[in-house]
Order: structure tokens, then C-alpha cells, then sequence
């Protein structure tokens, strides 16, 4: 279960000071499928050990969100009406 102390915790990583080398690899985490959600989530999280910092390869991913940006829902419906109608 994650805690609002482990959330902060996790988004204090500097990605200008991090070893970007120690970062957990998401490209090697495979997840079981026939897991339910809650399990699949679990797994993952002990998987990744920071679920909002990690890298794919070399390339280092922190994952930070807007308290003020529309839902990503809605971000991607508008994307791929725009996509759909050619703009």
C-alpha cells in the first residue's frame, strides 16, 4: 500500500544527481497477466521500488504530475479526435 510518505519520498529524486544506472530497468520487468489488478499493481510496485523513477535502457524517467492539468483522459480524447479528423 503506497503511504503519502512514500509518494514524496519518491518524487524527491533529482534526475540531474541520480545515478541513472541504478534506476530499476522497466524494459526487463515483465508483468503476469493472470494476476488480478491489485496483485499485478503490487508486484510492480516491489518490482520498480519507485514506481514515479526508473529508466527504460539509458535513458532515465521521472514521472511528476500537475495538480492544475486537465485528466489525461481528456487529453488523449482530444489527441485522437484531432488524429482522426487529420489536424
Amino acid at each position: 500500500m503506497l503511504t503519502q510518505e512514500m509518494i514524496d519520498n519518491f518524487m524527491t529524486v533529482n534526475m540531474n544527481t541520480v545515478d541513472v544506472e541504478k534506476l530499476t530497468n522497466i524494459s526487463t520487468i515483465e508483468l503476469d497477466k493472470s494476476l488480478s489488478k491489485e496483485k499485478r499493481f503490487n508486484y510492480a510496485l516491489e518490482m520498480l521500488i519507485n514506481p514515479f523513477c526508473f529508466r527504460f535502457g539509458e535513458m532515465g524517467i521521472k514521472l511528476e504530475f500537475d495538480d492544475n492539468a486537465p485528466p489525461l483522459q481528456d487529453i488523449l480524447t482530444n489527441f485522437l479526435i484531432r488524429k482522426k479528423s487529420g489536424l
